[in-house]
């Protein structure tokens, strides 16, 4: 039995997998945080790229008998991944060469909810208690003779 796995990584719709670095680093967090990626890129002809900028990640993963994935495939998935890059660390490879290299982080797509202004919102107690109502003073529990 053999497994192929395979990334490709597109960042604003451009494929960038032949300048990926391996392995790309996921956390698909279960808890109230955000989903998380970090990849690195090397010997790119970009200076920076812009915070919010769409990414996409596609795992394919293929599980096989034989010499070749066209043989006897047990398990065959491809799952794509959506993302968006929080921060770019570049710096030149090269100085003066306009080849940089770029550690991206990169956080899944609901973190674009923040871009979105609403009115504020309250919540009133629908059942309307009133809790002092029927109050009477505190007694100690030890008088005192």
């Amino acid at each position: 039995m053999a497994v192929h796995n395979s990334v490709a990584v597109y960042i604003d719709g451009i494929n960038r997998t032949p300048k990926l670095v391996l392995p790309i680093k996921i956390s698909e967090l279960l808890d109230e945080r955000l989903d998380e990626v970090t990849i690195s890129l090397r010997n790119i002809k970009k200076e920076r790229f812009a915070p919010l900028t769409p990414v996409e990640i596609v795992i394919h993963n293929v599980v096989y008998f034989g010499n070749t994935p066209k043989e006897d495939v047990v398990h065959d998935e491809t799952v794509v991944k959506q993302f968006v890059i929080a921060d770019d660390v570049a710096d030149e490879s090269i100085l003066g060469s306009g080849f940089y290299n770029h550690d991206l982080a990169l956080i899944e797509v609901t973190k674009l909810a923040e871009l979105v202004v609403v009115d504020t919102l309250t919540f009133t107690n629908a059942i309307g208690n009133n809790y002092t109502e029927n109050a009477r003073p505190a007694e100690p529990a030890i008088k005192e003779y």
